[in-house]
Order: structure tokens, then C-alpha cells, then sequence
């Protein structure tokens, strides 16, 4: 690990969501000074954001764009302006002494950009270039760390790698099942290996690593983490497959419509009469991050969590929020110092973002641990 150490920070998750939902058809985000003063009033001092880096960097023949029409998940494709959108993100949030947390889903877009992320060299290039952008305007110092690819080395993000990585199309789920080869496992070293430790050389104040979910996280273990400076563990209460099949989680795949309606409620009743048995998959998940992150010498992040719904839609956020209380009180407990509370507090959701004083308490206690 290269030293860098990370603040305490509580931390807002705003994903993509923070460009692709400011238009005309979803403006959420529209009044950006007035969903940062909400995060101040919430008790957030930092926010994780999809970045766009792919689409930042110049083209492979120099050229500069600043109008894309991207393509998120679920929904139309809408225009972005990811420049000048990030700097502007940049000025507002460094007035309000928020950091940011940047990482990136490369989501796909009319041009294919995401494509031709495909090498290490390829990660460095449209990182230094995102962050060379913000040093140029003198944000740089906003900036506190840097994912560089969610959920490496799989897919969707690492779109353009995985040829690269498991010898097949992205699409080839069989190919990242089971037991990597020794030879898979070194290519995707080269990645966790040569793209934080050029990125640091060239930017030395911000932390670099990546994330990881259930499925990815199994493999990182196994892999050469010595260059990064932290795990962005994703923890999901629905990683279980007990609970899943206790929440009816089938239902999303097998009757979308049906699940959006009913799911929530399943949940809700399978968390309370199975807390302890629940409770115990999040205690080992934080535990498996914590003695990890001791033994490689990294600091662990929990930038995402805890529970997965069907629909936000007349939720009952009660069990939602006692789920995010046990896990922060847990992930304190093992030494865990950059949280993010409640993945679905964000200004596009009405339930847990309108729960202003619930989460400035669970935001002091972060930060004051």
C-alpha cells in the first residue's frame, strides 16, 4: 500500500444519476446547489459519483467532446455534458466543503466509448486525463479518491477489459464462473498493479483502488492488491441467497410487474422474523472486509449497501433503516472509518432522502466514531 490513509467520511451515493437525471424528462438534479446544501443539511461530507472518464478523455485521434448521448440502464438515452458538468460539480461542492469520491461505471453510449477501455494504459489514460481537467480548473483538492473500475475485473464496467482478461466477449458470463486460471488471474493483476501506481505517481494527494461486490470480491482475495490504497466493498444484505429466496426475490426476474408490488413487503416480513440470521450475513461480510483489508493493508470502504429493492415505490423504509443502522454500527465497530449509509437516499428517491434527521444522526455517528 502506498500510505495514503482516508478520512472519516459519510457518504452520499449519487452514481450516474447526478448527470443522467438532469433534463427536461428527470430533472432531480436539475438545482444542483440545491441537492448539495442537502447533503450539508444531511450530514454528508463526501459524494461518490460516476465520473464519465471515458467520456472526459480525448478521443484516440486527440479530438475533445463535450455532448454525448449515453445510454443508462432501464431508461432512454439521454444527452450529457460531462466536462463541464464535473467541473461545475467540482466548484459547488468544494464551496460546501464536500468531498468527492469518484469512480465509474462506463456506461455505454451512442459512440461506444467504453469499448476502447480495454488496457491498463487505456484506465490511466482517461483517469489522468478526468483529473488532469480538474487540476487545470484548481479542484483537484475536491477529489479524495479515485475507483477506477467498479465492481473489477466483471462486467458491465469493465466492459472493454474483460476480453482482454477472460479471452471471451463480455457477454460470456461462463467464462468468469468457477475457478480462474492462473494465466486470468494474472492479467487482471496487471490491471490492480499498473493503473493505481502510474495514476499515484502522477496525482500523489488521492487515494486509488477499486470496488467489489459479492462476485467480485472472492476473486480480489486471490489477486495482488499490494498497489492499492483501499476496497470499496459493496455490501448487500441480498447477497444471501437465503434471503432472497425468503424475500422473494425471484419475483423480479420471473414477474417484474408483480415483484415491484410485492417484494418489498416479503422483505420486510423475512427480516423480521430471520433478523439474527440476517443480521450474522452482514456481520460476516464486514468481517471478511476487515481482515482483509488488516492483512493486505488497505483501507476498507463500504461505498454501497445495504439492501436491494424491487421498486422505492411505497416501500417501508422502517426495516430498511434498521438494516443500515445494524450494518454502519457493525462496519464502526471493525474499523471501517468511509461509509455510505443508505444507498437509496439520493434526491431522485422520495423515501430515505425525506428521512433528513435520521440520517444526520447516522452520519455523526461516522463521523464521530
Amino acid at each position: 500500500m502506498s500510505g495514503i490513509g482516508l478520512p472519516r467520511l459519510a457518504l452520499a451515493s449519487w452514481d450516474h444519476s447526478w448527470l443522467t437525471r438532469n433534463d427536461a424528462r428527470q430533472g432531480e438534479y436539475r438545482q444542483l446547489p440545491a441537492c448539495l446544501d442537502g447533503l450539508v443539511e444531511r450530514g454528508y461530507n463526501a459524494l461518490r459519483i460516476d465520473a464519465f472518464p471515458h467520456l472526459i478523455a480525448a478521443r484516440s485521434d486527440g479530438v475533445v467532446l463535450d455532448r454525448f448521448e449515453v445510454l443508462p440502464p432501464q431508461r432512454a438515452a439521454v444527452q450529457v455534458h460531462p466536462r463541464r458538468s464535473l467541473i461545475e460539480l467540482a466548484r459547488q461542492a468544494r464551496s460546501r466543503n464536500l468531498r468527492l469520491w469518484l469512480g465509474s461505471r462506463f456506461l455505454p453510449d451512442r459512440q461506444s466509448r467504453r469499448s476502447f477501455i480495454r488496457r491498463p494504459q487505456d484506465f490511466i489514460d482517461v483517469w489522468s486525463q478526468t483529473l488532469d481537467l480538474l487540476k487545470r480548473e484548481g479542484l483537484l483538492d475536491t477529489v479524495v479518491a479515485v475507483d477506477f473500475c467498479q465492481h473489477f475485473p466483471l462486467p458491465p464496467a469493465a466492459y472493454g477489459a474483460s476480453r482482454h482478461i477472460f479471452g471471451s466477449h463480455p457477454a460470456n458470463r461462463l467464462a468468469r464462473l468457477g475457478i480462474w486460471s492462473r494465466g486470468t488471474e494474472q492479467r487482471a493483476e496487471q490491471y490492480l498493479l499498473d493503473v493505481p501506481r502510474s495514476l499515484r505517481a502522477l496525482f500523489p494527494s488521492v487515494a486509488f483502488g477499486v470496488s467489489a461486490g459479492a462476485a467480485s470480491e472472492k476473486h480480489l482475495r486471490a489477486l495482488d492488491t499490494s498497489e492499492l490504497d483501499f476496497v470499496d466493498s459493496h455490501v448487500w444484505l441480498n447477497d444471501d441467497p437465503t434471503f432472497t429466496l425468503a424475500s422473494g426475490g425471484l419475483l423480479k426476474a420471473a414477474a417484474p410487474a408483480i415483484a415491484a408490488g410485492l417484494q418489498n413487503r416479503v422483505a420486510a416480513i423475512a427480516w423480521h422474523r430471520g433478523r439474527e440470521q440476517w443480521q450474522r450475513h452482514l456481520d460476516e461480510r464486514i468481517r471478511t472486509l476487515h481482515d482483509f483489508s488488516r492483512v493486505r493493508r488497505i483501507n476498507p470502504v463500504i461505498g454501497a449497501g445495504f439492501v436491494q429493492l424491487a421498486s422505492e415505490n411505497s416501500a417501508d423504509w422502517g426495516w430498511v433503516r434498521e438494516v443500515c443502522e445494524f450494518a454502519v454500527e457493525q462496519a464502526l465497530e471493525r474499523g471501517v472509518t468511509s461509509i455510505c449509509p443508505a444507498v437509496q437516499a439520493r434526491p431522485h428517491g422520495d423515501g430515505l432522502w425525506n428521512e433528513a434527521a435520521w440520517l444526520q444522526t447516522i452520519n455523526q455517528r461516522i463521523l464521530n466514531h
